[in-house]
């Protein structure tokens, strides 16, 4: 399946040397949280001075239109694997922000909900790419980091054909 993307991103890709940087935004949300947990990729902007936290200010996922703080924070995106038979799980290791919040996401038995978003540094309210409806699947931290594996809805339990093939229903094919 292809997807579109902006030509200022084509020609970044396309290009033997770029000062573009391709920046992650992730929003995870769960119903215990008072609001979504916005991290970034990308450090560009300084959110805050007391205490000092840079970021990304972008309008990904804002339902007025107004630009959100992404707070930065190290991570690792790990794309899903091409297995036979095994649903897709991306996995994004992240560095601690809270430790109450990775308890949150470690205890519960709802599990808490996703999206990732690639954006360029230089227009953070372009998304180039994005993938939603993600569910987190596990949560496993040790050492100030915390692996999520996130999933999307998983396709290989959709029944196919969708519906029976009865006499009723498709009598040709019962001559």
């Amino acid at each position: 399946m292809s997807r579109t993307i902006s030509l200022n991103a084509a020609k970044q890709i396309d290009a033997m040397a770029t000062d573009a940087v391709a920046v992650f935004l992730v929003i995870i949300e769960h119903i215990d949280l008072e609001a979504p947990l916005r991290i970034s990729s990308d450090d560009a902007v300084r959110l805050s001075v007391e205490p000092l936290t840079y970021g990304t200010l972008s309008t990904y996922g804002s339902i007025d239109g107004s630009a959100k703080p992404f707070y930065f924070t190290g991570m690792q995106v790990i794309p899903p694997d091409d297995e036979e038979d095994v649903e897709p799980t991306a996995t994004l290791v992240v560095d601690v922000l809270d430790a109450d919040i990775v308890g949150l996401l470690t205890s519960t038995t709802i599990a808490a909900t996703g999206r990732i978003a690639i954006v360029m540094a230089d227009t953070p309210n372009l998304v180039e790419i994005e993938t939603v409806n993600l569910t987190l699947k596990s949560a496993n931290g040790d050492w100030g980091q915390v692996a999520l594996k996130l999933s999307m809805k998983d396709l290989y339990d959709e029944p196919y054909p969708a519906t029976r093939m009865s006499k009723e229903r498709f009598p040709g094919l019962h001559r």
